[in-house]
């Protein structure tokens, strides 16, 4: 299941530009770095291993996912011994929040068109997955959900602070009660969501 979540989480840098006007670029031309727009400066981002190693990626198949993207998103990227190393204008970090952004929010919309009680609570800190439903949900969407928000978000709290160390807690609420049913601290932490977990949720 992580595998093919992991596969889809690349599809969505990859292949999901064409609303925001991205292009993949030709073969000949998609290892080379991308000529920045007007020169303009460029910062030094690093999204380290332990990102990949969530999303379950390899390093190289994540850069080549930015390759792909074209100039809008990118300058250059390339494998390190630390991560997957870009090199970012200001305008192609924000397009990149920006795109993650309305990724998470198609992921919400979707687990949330289930039930009207189910919702999403976004946070601006990119450090917290809050997600209420209940125990009616799919377990896959519930899955879904929970892998693309928190992988997403990472990325996002990665790009805005500039920082290797990154966390993002998901707590998973009961809808009907508000009461929490698991929460877990993404990538060190693991967390079982199950009929025991539910059934304390609705308990006084």
């Amino acid at each position: 299941m992580k595998k093919i979540l992991s596969v889809m989480l690349m599809l969505s840098i990859c292949l999901s530009f064409a609303a925001c006007g991205g292009k993949e670029q030709s073969a000949d031309v998609e290892d080379q770095p991308s000529a920045p727009a007007e020169a303009q400066e460029t910062e030094t981002y690093l999204l380290p291993k332990s990102y990949w190693d969530y999303a379950g990626s390899t390093l190289e198949e994540a850069a080549e996912s930015f390759r792909k993207l074209g100039s809008d998103y990118y300058t250059d990227a390339k494998v390190t011994d630390e991560g997957v190393q870009l090199e970012l204008t200001e305008q192609q970090r924000d397009k990149l929040i920006e795109r993650n952004d309305e990724y998470s929010s198609q992921i919400a919309e979707e687990f949330m068109s289930y039930s009207e009680e189910y919702r999403f609570e976004p946070d601006e800190s990119y450090q917290n997955v809050n997600l209420y439903f209940d125990e009616k949900l799919p377990p896959t969407t519930n899955i879904k959900a929970v892998f693309m928000l928190t992988a997403g978000y990472g990325m996002n709290y990665i790009l805005k602070n500039n920082t290797t160390e990154w966390s993002v807690r998901f707590t998973i609420y009961n809808c009907h009660t508000g009461k929490p049913v698991v929460s877990a601290s993404i990538p060190d932490e693991e967390a079982t969501c199950g009929p025991e977990e539910w059934k304390a949720s609705y308990q006084e």
